[in-house]
């Protein structure tokens, strides 16, 4: 979106939110478990990941005789971990779809106590089309690269693919949580940008034409 955050109240826009990043693990308990589209398509599709990975280990054991568990067991070990090193690459997606929506200034932060990671794209407005476009981009990359590869691992890593779409799914909570604050506003146009230097997400908005 081509404007400045000092133009938004200008231009018709009210201050919905203020955002501090320290308080990024409540903003997403309040957003994340709400009774709307986003927060069901997140459990759904989490636990939806959950159930084949146990089901695939359950026909294995069931109906391959040659069928090893410990190797399954340690292959979906490995997608677990997995997770975790596609951590950078997430947030490294979002700074793409950041720069796709035309951001110039793209950095990363990080609370390791909490688990947080996020992408800040300093002063830059993003509108709610570009921020939906920033949110899940990172969740559908990976998750459809690695249902694509499925039918072309061999032996027991697959389970390593289920177990990585799982935990991946699982991590995507924050993301998700930004999608239902969107929904939460639907009546408004809403857009929202980063201050890095003082660690706060700005959310405004105005009646939806």
């Amino acid at each position: 979106m081509k404007t400045e955050p000092e133009l938004l109240e200008n231009s018709g826009y009210t201050l919905l939110d203020r955002l501090d990043h320290k308080e990024l693990v409540p903003f997403v308990q309040q957003y994340l478990f709400r009774r709307s589209f986003w927060p069901l398509f997140y459990l759904l599709f989490t636990l939806g990941s959950f159930v084949a990975l146990a089901f695939h280990f359950f026909n294995a054991f069931f109906t391959n005789p040659e069928f090893e568990m410990r190797d399954a067991l340690t292959k979906a070990t490995l997608g677990f971990a997995s997770a975790f090193l596609l951590i950078p690459l997430h947030e490294y997606i979002h700074a793409i779809a950041y720069r796709t929506c035309g951001a110039r200034e793209v950095s990363y932060d990080a609370d390791l106590k909490k688990l947080v990671f996020m992408a800040i794209a300093h002063r830059f407005v993003a509108s709610s089309r570009e921020f939906r476009f920033v949110a899940m981009a990172p969740f559908a990359f990976i998750s459809l690269a690695a249902i694509a590869a499925l039918p072309f691992l061999p032996g027991n890593y697959t389970f390593s693919a289920l177990a990585l779409v799982f935990t991946h799914a699982a991590f995507c909570g924050g993301d998700f949580a930004m999608l239902s604050y969107l929904d939460f506003h639907k009546g408004k146009a809403v857009v929202t940008w980063d201050d890095k230097v003082n660690k706060v997400t700005w959310f405004y908005g105005k009646p939806a034409v």
